[in-house]
């Protein structure tokens, strides 16, 4: 089983059953290196540049405090196609963060697995990882590393930190006490075997179909760590770890492991990623990554990547200081909110010129701008019934406002749509699961309330649960989508016609998400993020599977944790289909069917409410900022912008 991701048409495996199949070679977009669309002093690539590497590193080199450039590089570098022309080296991408998300840097510096996916979302194609060969209809698959691939301390980076993290983190019961469903198939866990210095074989009890698009997901299930620096930090590899907790003045040696595997706070941990880092999240006035000095990507002509020397990312406290800076062309490219809120894109929109930036539409895969996700496992009997009543879901249902909502909130930007699949995925070709109980009627909400069981009032008009108590529903929101909270004062007035009492609890981020994970609530909100191709990886809301708020402990059950309750018979259905049908087919058909069928059963079922399909996301690049593809995805799952491959972004004179 699996639960955690996204994409659509995922690696063609064609017919590899009980035969191999070699992933090898770069399958890059095949655009014209020599267009050059843009402005500035980058010279195109029918010039030849003269620098193999960055100017400050070249200095570094001749003063000994470097080796050299092919002494940095593995044998066989990755060969990184320019989107547009080849870049110049130098300039400081001006990136952001709103408090401490770190959403930005996920997509961009953080993306850089052993395979990813490729710039249209097409394939998953070599990174890290020279070649891998699928074996055994499946079951196997071999990755060979870059040989004399190195970490930003200059040391080699070989299978004994794929092992190392196998060995040290996924079999720990301290780092993993469970073993998540993406990383066990066929009622085993993943076994990992060293070959020889630069191979690792991964092997599953079934065949695991989607296991390269769960390495390619923006949080890869298997994790490159540096195991020369991190031993010194693990129980297993460390005789004297107690006193170096106690001198950290920490609780335990777990403690002090994560402590030291920060990627955003731990300037010493070594990275094999194009920039490390200098200056820490900590700090609460901005993030930077400086150049990787042994990055192993390069352009067509060899000069080593990135192009770009740094990254920094200014941190925000207020959506609209942040939309100021980037006005005022402080900011070099974003694509977050509060940027990709449409409310925000008059004001940007009307500064575009002054600022030197331009607004670029992203293609959307999102599928709601908020979804409805009552707890179905509420710790509250009464509640639970309630929620668990599906006549009681439509009654709701029906009774919001979309189009309201969409003229007054989302810029008359959008179209009535449940937590459903986009109508553009390739596995369902019907509207009717989107579509469904979307009209405003209170008549036939108030028809489904009574049916539901709920027909007494209190003098105030509220409805009665069976112990005699108005029912009220509070909603959780996450302060950081303040316009939720707008949608739900406006739901909270059609709630109240047919006798619901509606409130909100807007959080801040760092309380919303571990009061989530706690399941004591009665409903939260969330994007309908994983709509289109990231379904197929990632079908949080057609069942409860990792990431699913509206039945915690039906998603416990799957995930193997603790505490946990059966779920009904449909959901278990959706689940084996999920776990045989997708996860267990090499045949893209055979997947599309078998998504279908629990795209069905999430219709009839109607789990969760959905409010709008979202408005067009949008993407801000300064003009003198390139190599970012025009029809960029807007994603999670292909975690944006991060295939566009950003080593080879490069900044040229305003």
């Amino acid at each position: 089983m699996s639960g955690k991701k996204s994409r659509r048409d995922l690696l063609t495996l064609g017919a590899t059953v009980g035969g191999t199949l070699l992933l090898g070679g770069c399958d890059f977009l095949a655009t014209d290196p020599s267009r050059d669309d843009s402005p500035g002093r980058g010279k195109s690539a029918g010039e030849r540049q003269t620098e193999i590497e960055a100017p400050t590193l070249a200095e570094r080199v001749k003063s000994g405090d470097l080796p050299p450039l092919k002494e940095r590089l593995p044998d066989q570098p990755r060969v990184i196609q320019p989107v547009e022309r080849l870049g110049s080296y130098g300039g400081t991408w001006r990136n952001a963060l709103i408090g401490s998300d770190v959403n930005s840097i996920i997509g961009t510096w953080k993306y850089d697995p052993l395979v990813m996916w490729d710039r249209k979302w097409e394939n998953v194609v070599p990174n890290v990882a020279e070649n891998v060969e699928i074996s055994g209809g499946g079951r196997e698959y071999l990755f060979t590393l870059r040989r004399g691939m190195k970490w930003s301390d200059g040391e080699p980076l070989t299978a004994d930190d794929i092992m190392f993290w196998y060995e040290a983190v996924f079999k720990n019961k301290e780092l993993t006490p469970v073993i998540s469903n993406w990383l066990q198939f066929g009622g085993e866990p993943l076994l990992a075997e060293k070959v020889d210095d630069y191979k690792v074989r991964f092997s599953f009890a079934q065949p695991y179909a989607l296991f390269l698009q769960q390495l390619a997901d923006w949080d890869p299930i298997v994790e490159l760590l540096p195991s020369h620096y991190l031993k010194q930090f693990h129980k297993d590899h460390n005789p004297e770890i107690d006193a170096l907790v106690k001198k950290e003045k920490l609780s335990s040696w777990v403690d002090l492991w994560y402590l030291r595997t920060d990627i955003y706070n731990n300037t010493e941990l070594p990275t094999h990623r194009g920039w490390r880092l200098t200056n820490p999240l900590s700090s609460g006035d901005r993030v930077v990554y400086d150049r990787n000095p042994y990055y192993f990507a390069v352009d067509p002509q060899g000069r080593q990547l990135p192009y770009i020397d740094r990254i920094t990312y200014q941190i925000f406290n207020q959506d609209e200081v942040l939309i100021l800076r980037a006005a005022s062309g402080e900011i070099d490219m974003y694509h977050h909110d509060p940027i990709a809120n449409p409310r925000n894109r008059p004001v940007l929109a009307r500064d575009a010129e002054r600022g030197g930036y331009k607004l670029w539409r992203m293609r959307d895969t999102q599928m709601n701008a908020m979804g409805i996700c009552l707890n179905l496992t509420h710790k509250d009997p009464v509640k639970r019934s309630m929620y668990q009543n599906k006549d009681f879901r439509i009654g709701l249902s029906y009774a919001i406002n979309r189009p309201e909502i969409i003229k007054a909130v989302y810029q008359r930007q959008g179209k009535p749509w449940q937590t459903a699949p986009r109508p553009e995925v390739p596995f369902y070709d019907s509207d009717d699961i989107g579509t469904q109980y979307t009209e405003y009627d209170l008549d036939r909400a108030n028809e489904h309330l009574d049916k539901a069981g709920y027909q007494e009032r209190s003098s105030g008009g509220i409805r009665l649960d069976p112990n005699g108590k108005p029912i009220a529903i509070t909603v959780l929101t996450d302060v950081r989508y303040f316009e939720m909270a707008d949608v739900l004062q406006l739901m909270k007035g059609s709630w109240r016609e047919v006798g619901i009492d509606l409130r909100i609890e807007n959080l801040d981020t760092a309380l919303y998400g571990p009061r989530k994970q706690t399941g004591d609530y009665d409903c939260t909100t969330d994007i309908g993020e994983y709509g289109s191709k990231g379904m197929i990886l990632d079908p949080r809301w057609l069942f409860a599977t990792s990431g699913s708020s509206f039945a915690p402990l039906w998603s416990n059950w799957y995930e193997g944790a603790t505490p946990s309750e059966e779920p009904p018979e449909p959901m278990k259905r959706q689940m084996a289909i999920y776990h045989d049908e997708v996860e267990g087919s090499l045949d893209l058909k055979a997947r599309y069917e078998g998504m279908r069928k629990i795209i069905e059963i999430a219709r009839d079922e109607f789990w969760t409410i959905g409010i709008s399909l979202p408005a067009q996301s949008v993407a801000l690049v300064k003009n003198n900022f390139h190599n970012v593809p025009k029809d960029m995805w807007y994603s999670t799952s292909w975690p944006t912008p991060g295939p566009t491959n950003i080593c080879q972004y490069f900044i040229t004179e305003e």
